[in-house]
């Protein structure tokens, strides 16, 4: 039923992935693709002076359009620029439409986009302003037609002309009614002067009246039409000279520069490290291996050697008791001890430093007596873990991280004194992460574990070693830092910028071969690895 259930879940899972796969393929891949077609990338790819130039290009092309398309609009007829005017109207609106439409998150760095919405803006405006052409072409076409119905205007001579011959008729009607009674009645009555006069008045005094007016409307139509046409030019001259510039306001930076100025800061990222690793060596490293070293002064303790042991580290060691000595074991290094032996518990190994001896782990020791009696010092839990002895003669001192203590064997009258020193004020106290340091004085015989193995060896003219290494060394010797020989390795990350150093004096250096074997790793082991780093501060 488990195979079962299992190829039931691969195979609604493999299905689950197909559909997603196609329809990812059939509802956003070909929006995908048109949004990114092979044109798109290309003016991606665009800089803010590449799509600046673009736009100065397409506003002259822009300009020479508009101008061409407003000549024309001069001998439309009127039914022609206002149908036209409609359809410029109906297109300005449906890009302003577009134009009021949400935008993605980087339109505005993508010069595509950037282009397609100042092209947009452009056509606008120039649609615009090829509908206050066409108001204006209008205008013009009505003038012309208001003076297309006076293909004749009557001459200011010939209207002067008819006024004079008005005048004359009215005269002759005059000078006719002023007669002697009898005389205008019979000429009226028998000759019908009268009605002739009148009619002659009443035909050149018409006539000059319909020419005078025919004569003021025909000078203010094509008054009109000259205003008509002036306004249709200055209207021509205003939207090309006003046209805007659509490479105003578009952001400094495109897409482009964004990625470009991306992969510079990211460039500045990935070599600063290595720029500040090389002030460090070159310029701090040097002037830190100048300070002044730490000593850890103990009065006499550098008259009586201190000397390494003949045999190196190994995984259990023997422990055999003298007369009056007793033997204090940290939990989980007791491996085997002598059926006669008396065997107690001890609560701490320095009563005077309750939480140096909490903090270190030495709590809680099996105290092991027995003149003659063998106890077998070996790691239950660290497979890696190695052990050794360093004799610690009467009057001889040694300064010890007690978390390398495995077992102390010392007199029972004469129990092992532990010493603290502070060096808060000095520089290489805190390079090397160490502000107390603890000086274990003799007699007494220190057996000490570390991963892997603890070399002890002499200082001779000096030694250098990683700083996670050090358990502990002779006392009166100088502790300080040096920089790290090879530059190249410590460049890249493989070697510390520091080293430890122990030099001045004939004394040993104890020294853990591989600290961190046997450590956890992960979340757990970085917590317990700082943990550690504040019990180092404290010497411990």
């Amino acid at each position: 039923m488990k195979a079962v259930f299992g190829w039931l879940g691969r195979t609604g899972l493999l299905y689950l992935v197909l559909c997603l796969a196609f329809a990812f393929y059939i509802l956003a891949w070909p929006q995908i693709k048109a949004e990114f077609g092979d044109g798109s990338l290309r003016e991606d790819a665009m800089s803010v002076e590449q799509v600046r130039t673009a736009l100065a290009a397409d506003t002259a092309e822009t300009r020479e359009l508009l101008r061409k398309r407003t000549s024309a609009f001069e001998d439309e007829s009127r039914a022609n620029l206002e149908q036209r005017l409609e359809e410029v109207r109906s297109k300005s609106a449906s890009i302003e439409a577009r134009l009021n439409e949400d935008g993605g998150w980087f339109d505005s760095v993508r010069p595509s986009r950037i282009l397609e919405t100042k092209r947009l803006e452009l056509r606008k405006a120039a649609l615009d302003a090829e509908a206050g052409v066409l108001t204006e072409a209008i205008d013009l076409a009505e003038a012309r037609e208001i003076r297309a119905r006076y293909p004749q205007m009557p001459t200011e001579a010939s209207i002067v002309a008819a006024t004079r011959t008005c005048r004359l008729w009215t005269n002759r009607l005059r000078d006719f009614e002023a007669q002697n009674p009898v005389i205008r009645e019979v000429d009226a009555y028998l000759r019908g002067e009268r009605e002739r006069l009148e009619a002659g008045k009443t035909r050149e005094c018409g006539k000059q009246q319909r020419w005078t007016t025919q004569r003021k409307t025909a000078l203010a139509a094509t008054k009109a039409l000259a205003d008509a046409r002036e306004q249709f030019t200055a209207a021509q001259d205003k939207v090309l000279d006003d046209l805007p510039d659509p490479a105003q306001g578009i952001a400094d930076n495109t897409l482009r520069d964004v990625l470009v100025s991306a992969a510079w800061a990211l460039l500045g990222i990935l070599l600063l490290p290595y720029f500040v690793r090389t002030l460090l060596y070159y310029v701090v490293a040097p002037f830190a291996a100048r300070r002044r070293s730490i000593r850890i002064k103990v009065p006499g303790a550098n008259r009586v050697a201190v000397e390494p042991p003949a045999e190196q580290s190994r995984a259990s060691f023997p422990v055999t008791l003298g007369e009056g000595e007793e033997l204090l074991v940290r939990q989980g290094f007791l491996q085997s001890s002598p059926d006669g032996a008396s065997l107690r518990t001890r609560a701490m190994l320095d009563w005077t430093s309750p939480l140096t001896s909490l903090a270190s782990g030495m709590t809680f020791l099996t105290r092991v007596r027995g003149a003659s009696t063998t106890t077998v010092i070996s790691a239950d839990e660290d497979p890696f873990a190695e052990v050794t002895a360093v004799d610690l003669p009467q009057g001889a001192a040694m300064v010890l991280q007690p978390r390398a203590l495995a077992a102390v064997v010392q007199p029972q009258d004469q129990p092992l004194r532990i010493e603290s020193q502070w060096r808060l004020f000095n520089l290489n106290a805190w390079l090397t992460q160490q502000l107390r340091f603890l000086v274990f004085h003799g007699p007494a015989r220190l057996i000490l574990k570390g991963g892997r193995g603890v070399r002890v060896e002499r200082v001779d003219e000096g030694r250098r070693f990683g700083q996670d290494q050090l358990a502990g060394f002779s006392a009166d010797l100088a502790y300080s830092v040096a920089r790290n020989e090879t530059f190249l390795p410590y460049l890249f990350g493989r070697e510390p910028l520091l080293r430890d150093k122990v030099e001045g004096g004939s004394g040993i250096l104890v020294i853990e071969e591989a600290p961190y074997a046997g450590r956890r790793k992960g979340l757990r082991g970085g917590l317990e690895g700082a943990f550690d780093a504040v019990l180092k501060a404290f010497g411990i």
